[in-house]
């Protein structure tokens, strides 16, 4: 928020100096603004380390697999919070195979598994108890 908010004033006195008819100094003064805005950005911004760390380590942490993939995406939605699932994959071909509670679970599991990195087809062997 900072940052916009640095750029915001820059831009702003920029548009005031150049609308209204500023002499060479004036130029000056606005190449010192800008340092100063600049350096005060660049202090508001955490470090490149700081921002490599935890990038770093969720790609460590993506799993490589299609299956995994699928899997980790099933997992972590609220909605099938306890379902367990038996996934298989055949190149670009996913098959779902468990027992699901209703139907709208299992159109989830399905829109899920369809919209993973790399999925082509899904083949839905789910099964909703009656």
């Amino acid at each position: 928020m900072r940052q916009i908010a640095a750029v915001l004033i820059l831009l702003a006195l920029f548009i005031t100096l150049v609308g209204s008819r500023f002499e060479p100094s004036d130029g000056d003064r606005l190449a010192a603004i800008s340092r100063m805005t600049l350096a005060k950005v660049r202090d508001a911004l955490p470090s490149a380390t700081k921002m490599a760390g935890p990038v770093n380590a969720l790609r460590r942490e993506l799993p490589e697999r299609l299956e995994d993939r699928v899997k980790a995406r099933l997992d972590t939605d609220k909605r099938l919070t306890g379902q367990e699932f038996t996934i298989t994959a055949d190149g670009a071909t996913i098959k779902l195979q468990g027992v699901v509670p209703d139907a709208s679970a299992r159109k989830r599991a399905v829109a899920i598994a369809e919209n993973t990195v790399g999925v082509e087809t899904v083949i839905d062997e789910l099964a909703v108890p009656e």
